[in-house]
């Protein structure tokens, strides 16, 4: 039995608890099965756990991690489902060991079994947690058939991104304000909850609703993940301001519409946007606003992007192949993988090669 200790499944959707959601369903079609409890249940989980279960932990959880694989004493393994490490959000990619908080040092020491989303995050937990990690990278699938079809111009953009502060929403909102000129045809949809900060999402509000930016920047609140797709459907260029993104399932979502995208770089967003699919990377929001704007003002480069993103659109990925690729994985390891193994993409590689 494979136990995951989450948030609720049912509860305001972030990239990681729909992560969660989708591989807990698709691990149980393939046969694996695979229970959501929440944390308050998880001691009473552990104490009846039996020798082959697992029990894997969501990364919002890294606090209670070394309880936790404690209380399982020797019935079970623990496991840290990695979907990002918060000193990502504020030392970037040249994240050392040394800045790691408390938690992040106790739980990834505790961890014998580190699931991650992206090989960003593989190398990530490779170099913080030093030798012996066996790393399960399970990238996740992609929602989206087919092609987005909106014709540009003019520029409707759109933005998935909870109204928090590592998702840059607010200081992007800023810089365009500063930017936009009264004859520039930009219009942005913001898919995203106001839930997780008040006070973050209450500025966003605020810059939203201001002078230069009302009647060009619509907040739609939290979506199902259908509806937030028929918004990026609808839309001709998608714009991340996210200061780190451990995988992007939004940015993934994106590309195998066929958008191009206009997003800030950090984490593994380069593996997904670069030049040759109609992206582009940036460094800062007000470099960003800049980017969306230019495409705003020069029609003709606004299509040639359009037609790159298309013609690169990534094949879909259905969840079921997530589920086939967890059990194959897990499967593995029950059989005995090496000390130390890196498991990816259906094979079983010893110390990263």
């Amino acid at each position: 039995m494979d136990w995951f200790i989450v948030p609720d499944l049912d509860g305001p959707i972030s990239g990681g608890t729909l992560y969660d959601r989708l591989l807990i369903a698709s691990a149980n079609d393939a046969g694996c099965p695979s229970v959501a409890i929440s944390l308050d249940r998880a001691h009473e989980v552990l104490a009846g756990a039996n020798a082959g279960d697992r029990i894997w932990v969501d990364s919002l959880y890294l606090e209670e991690f070394p309880a936790l694989v404690r209380a399982a004493r020797r019935s079970a393994r623990v496991a840290l489902l990695a979907h990002y490490l918060p000193s990502l959000v504020t030392s970037g990619d040249g994240l050392r060991a040394s800045d790691l908080s408390g938690g992040e040092v106790a739980a990834l020491a505790a961890a014998s079994l580190v699931l991650v989303p992206s090989p960003f995050m593989r190398r990530m937990v490779e170099r913080l947690a030093g030798p012996g990690r066996t790393i399960l990278c399970l990238e996740p699938g992609r929602v989206a058939e087919g092609r987005a079809v909106l014709p540009g111009p003019p520029v409707q953009a759109v933005m998935v991104a909870n109204l928090v502060p590592g998702k840059g929403v607010a200081p992007f909102l800023a810089c365009l304000a500063q930017q936009i000129l009264a004859s520039d045809d930009f219009h942005l949809t913001i898919v995203g909850g106001a839930s997780f900060d008040r006070d973050c999402a209450e500025i966003c509000l605020v810059l939203g609703d201001g002078p230069r930016l009302r009647g060009r920047v619509r907040f739609v609140g939290q979506q199902a993940p259908a509806a937030t797709l028929r918004h990026m459907a609808a839309s001709n260029l998608f714009v991340s301001a996210s200061i780190m993104e451990s995988f992007g399932m939004a940015l993934a979502e994106a590309r195998t519409l066929g958008l191009p995208i206009v997003a800030r770089a950090g984490g593994n967003v380069a593996t997904l946007v670069h030049g040759g699919c109609g992206g582009e990377l940036v460094t800062d929001p007000s470099e960003l606003a800049a980017a969306c704007l230019r495409l705003c003002r020069d029609a003709g480069e606004h299509r040639r992007r359009l037609a790159m993103a298309r013609a690169t659109a990534l094949p879909p990925r259905p969840w079921s192949e997530v589920g086939r690729e967890f059990k194959l994985k897990t499967a593995r390891l029950v059989a005995g993988a090496p000390h130390g193994a890196v498991l990816r993409e259906g094979t079983v590689h010893v110390d990263g090669t």
